[in-house]
């Protein structure tokens, strides 16, 4: 099971605050993909969230779109700016989903950035099967983790 980010901000809309404030802290995030031979594939990227989803666009010709076309599954990792993890380190895991004509339409007209040209561009959104935010709280540390099947799981450690 997996959900867009709109269901998983009305399921947990403080853990989606959270880990949206990760992702908003600093322009690119780290994603991993599968390569043919199954190694990982770490990628930077932007991963705008907005209009319900967190948006995936790359050049449609880039490594990274063809391993998620061959195998949709994916992590983005937003990496944290303090080493104090005060406010956390972030990971969405999920599926990509290629957008289809209306949704292009409607990540173009929210992005920041004027874009004329959509025809090099592959734009994905995440379907969403899991979500971890690790942060320290009181000189401990304090994972929270999420799944559409299983909700929160929080464990300090």
């Amino acid at each position: 099971m997996a959900v867009t980010w709109a269901r998983f901000q009305e399921a947990e809309p403080g853990l989606a605050a959270s880990v949206r404030e990760r992702f908003e802290s600093h322009r690119h995030a780290v994603m991993a993909t599968l390569r043919r031979d199954g190694a990982p594939r770490l990628s930077g990227m932007e991963a705008p969230i907005r209009d319900g989803h967190l948006w995936l666009a790359m050049e449609h010709t880039s490594r990274k779109t063809n391993d998620l076309r061959r195998d949709a599954r994916l992590s983005i990792h937003s990496a944290p700016d303090d080493e104090r993890l005060t406010l956390g380190d972030a990971r969405v895991d999920g599926r990509a989903v290629p957008a289809l004509p209306p949704e292009v339409s409607l990540f173009v007209k929210g992005h920041r950035f004027p874009i004329n040209d959509t025809s090099g561009m592959a734009l994905f959104w995440v379907d969403i099967t899991g979500v971890v935010l690790a942060r320290v709280v009181d000189r401990g540390l304090l994972v929270s983790s999420w799944t559409p099947e299983g909700g929160l799981r929080e464990t300090r450690v």
